[in-house]
């Protein structure tokens, strides 16, 4: 509603909007499971029905697309110029998620789910994870995680500014927040180690609250990859910070709109 009223203000039309949601979407845009919102079956288009233009269709095509956030943060990346090639793009805020690009194109699976590297174990007999399992890469690489073992637990940082926070004390040099970090990274590698080897990636991109602590996490990431993927010695692996950082999945979000008019531009013009 602030969007709708932030472009009426500058005498803007609404093309459509998109949601980026941190679980699970079906193609009918219901999010089946989030399990860092406690979302179950919620049926997101409903619940913006009372939205306008939200509920409108061009030539079928719904102007409301929900999606996941990681997917939506990885097509931000390949579009932004990560080229046609293939990457494993991590989106970390309290969650973390994969979206998976394979020459070019996202890979989302059969049923639209892929990417859920955040529940990959990093230890089986780990401490409980929301989704029901244990010792999941979220428990140890979570935002959440890294702030508790940082000594920031409590702290009440906004999710958008704590990254910043972290950055802050490890570049001053905290020993604590430094160490955090470096065990994130070491689970991250563990587990991107793996993605590897079954998927033959050469590109790791770290986004959402992970692009401004590459500077901590890629070392131990990378040691990892190093140690773990078989093929490292002869073929290295990339692993760098986001294009678009922590904005990607809102510009993915925009873009997803914005490709579905040029991909079928005369309905959208007849609106105008």
């Amino acid at each position: 509603a602030q969007a709708r009223a932030d472009a009426d203000a500058q005498g803007l039309t609404l093309a459509g909007a998109a949601l980026g949601v941190p679980g699970l979407v079906d193609d009918t845009g219901r999010v089946r499971l989030a399990p860092n919102l406690s979302w179950r079956d919620v049926p997101v288009p409903e619940l913006l029905a009372a939205l306008p233009p939200l509920t409108e269709t061009v030539e079928g095509v719904p102007a409301l697309v929900v999606d996941n956030e990681a997917n939506l943060a990885a097509l931000s990346e390949l579009h932004a110029g990560a080229g046609p090639g293939s990457f494993l793009h991590l989106s970390g805020e309290v969650g973390i998620g994969a979206g998976i690009v394979l020459d070019g194109a996202l890979f989302r699976g059969v049923r639209g789910w892929s990417g859920e590297i955040g529940h990959i174990p990093v230890r089986p007999d780990g401490p409980p994870c929301r989704c029901g399992g244990r010792g999941c890469l979220e428990r140890y690489a979570g935002q959440e995680a890294i702030l508790a073992a940082a000594g920031l637990a409590g702290a009440d940082l906004p999710a958008d500014t704590a990254s910043v926070r972290l950055a802050q004390l490890a570049e001053a040099g905290e020993p604590t927040a430094r160490h955090a970090l470096h065990e994130a990274g070491t689970a991250i590698g563990i587990t991107v180690s793996s993605v590897i080897n079954l998927l033959d990636l050469d590109t790791v991109v770290l986004g959402g609250g992970y692009a401004p602590l590459a500077p901590w996490i890629r070392p131990p990431v990378l040691a990892e990859i190093e140690r773990r993927v078989l093929t490292a010695a002869w073929s290295p692996v990339t692993v760098r910070p986001a294009t678009l950082g922590a904005t990607a999945a809102a510009v993915g979000a925009a873009g997803s709109v914005v490709r579905r008019i040029i991909a079928r531009p005369a309905g959208w013009l007849a609106r105008l």
